[in-house]
């Protein structure tokens, strides 16, 4: 019998209580359904905005999911996920640079351990770094301790690597349950979602990349990017061209939130 992965996500909230689904959860969904047959690291991004559940925890502090920034003025967050990689994310940084722009990347620990130069580099041109959790688990699926770890371990990484502190946090595949926001808070961090999904994770081509983007970007948008394959790094300039042609300036998620 096929089940729609709308179906699918309703089911999914209700067996999860208070679980937050990042805009766009049914590509999530979908990574529950074919975690199986998925590589291993390979990103897993949302579609569209769906509702959040309520927290069934009384005590739990309150969580702000930043799907968005201002609608006023041309700002607009670009932002990149699962990186560090050597030559992707490397392309990416020449291309800003060419244009003297800006852009959020969330990092995975692992990955900033494995190349900490690239890192380095990163912030060293202007860039801010995120923090997106350590091995890139599921985290709705972990104890508490774990997720705290997962959430520590990068932010330790970043301190004794990259002397920088992560300001934001996104969680993997764009889901994290609400009543676990005491660890968010205790590590200083906001936790940030996304307006537009590129579903590059997916390879779907450069053009459609690129066509997503121009089309679904309004101003205080964040752009939910991957630099982990060639094909992004492929349509980067094409991607800032097209947004400056629309009069749109990209910006880390600082410049666009304050």
């Amino acid at each position: 019998m096929s089940v729609s992965r709308g179906t699918f996500l309703k089911a999914l909230g209700k067996s999860i209580p208070g679980m937050v689904v990042g805009s766009g959860a049914a590509a999530a969904a979908q990574k529950l359904l074919s975690k199986m047959a998925a590589a291993s690291g390979t990103p897993i991004a949302a579609e569209q905005p769906a509702a959040t559940a309520p927290s069934s925890s009384k005590t739990a502090p309150k969580i702000e999911f930043i799907r968005h920034g201002p609608a006023e003025g041309n700002r607009v967050a670009l932002t990149f996920d699962d990186g560090p990689t050597p030559g992707v994310t490397d392309r990416i940084l020449d291309e800003l640079k060419q244009r003297n722009l800006h852009a959020t990347f969330f990092m995975i620990g692992q990955r900033i351990a494995a190349a900490p130069e690239l890192a380095r580099r990163v912030l060293a041109e202007g860039h801010e770094i995120g923090n997106h959790s350590y091995t890139h688990p599921d985290l709705t699926k972990l104890p508490e301790a774990e997720i705290a770890a997962e959430i520590e371990k990068t932010q330790e990484i970043m301190r004794d690597t990259l002397n920088h502190c992560a300001r934001f946090f996104r969680p993997p595949y764009g889901v994290f349950r609400r009543n676990h926001g005491s660890i968010l808070q205790q590590a200083g961090l906001r936790a940030i979602l996304w307006t537009v999904d590129t579903a590059d994770w997916s390879q779907p081509g450069e053009d459609e990349i690129v066509r997503k983007i121009l089309a679904d970007t309004a101003p205080g948008a964040i752009i939910l990017c991957h630099d982990m394959h060639q094909q992004t790094a492929n349509c980067t300039g094409r991607i800032l061209d097209g947004l400056h042609d629309r009069g749109f300036v990209a910006s880390t998620l600082s410049g666009l939130l304050g």
